[in-house]
């Protein structure tokens, strides 16, 4: 009897585990119509790594790699590059950071993307589905992390994001 009864606990048990776990990632696929996502880059190469993300979440420096949620309507983005390069005795971290003026569409989704040779990137947006540009594409040289002050949180208050 006891067997019947914990076989039973288990199988709800897990019934109810699927079902939520399919309900939270219906809800992370579905964007609402008055809002726009924005996907980060991620690309490993050897012993580099390579991220472009959103600087800023509400309005503060946020060094966190996330899928964001934003209002539909005309932003200024605040996009970072990073190249991690593991290659060395120490990890060797090189960044840029470039302003994106859009206006993004509800229910869109879009991906932040670049171009990068040595040094020299090119970082724009684009739609996740078609690969439309609908940024502009702001080329600039990265350079090695160091101290800037109050300028990344005057970036981010000057942003939408």
């Amino acid at each position: 009897m006891k067997l019947a009864t914990l076989v039973a606990t288990i199988a709800i048990t897990t019934l109810v585990a699927c079902t939520s776990v399919e309900k939270v990632i219906d809800e992370q696929a579905t964007i609402q119509p008055n809002e726009a996502r924005i996907d980060f880059y991620v690309q490993r190469l050897d012993r580099q790594r390579e991220f472009v993300q959103l600087m800023c979440e509400n309005n503060r420096p946020n060094d966190e790699i996330e899928i964001l949620d934003i209002e539909a309507g005309e932003h200024i983005l605040y996009v970072r590059s990073r190249v991690i390069n593991s290659n060395l005795l120490f990890k060797n971290v090189r960044e840029a950071v470039v302003r994106l003026d859009v206006n993004l569409e509800g229910g869109k989704r879009y991906t932040l993307n670049q171009d990068r040779e040595d040094d020299n990137v090119t970082l724009w947006l684009q739609e996740a589905d078609t690969g439309l540009i609908v940024s502009e594409t702001v080329s600039t040289t990265m350079g090695l992390t160091g101290a800037v002050g109050n300028l990344r949180m005057k970036q981010c208050q000057e942003g939408t994001v």
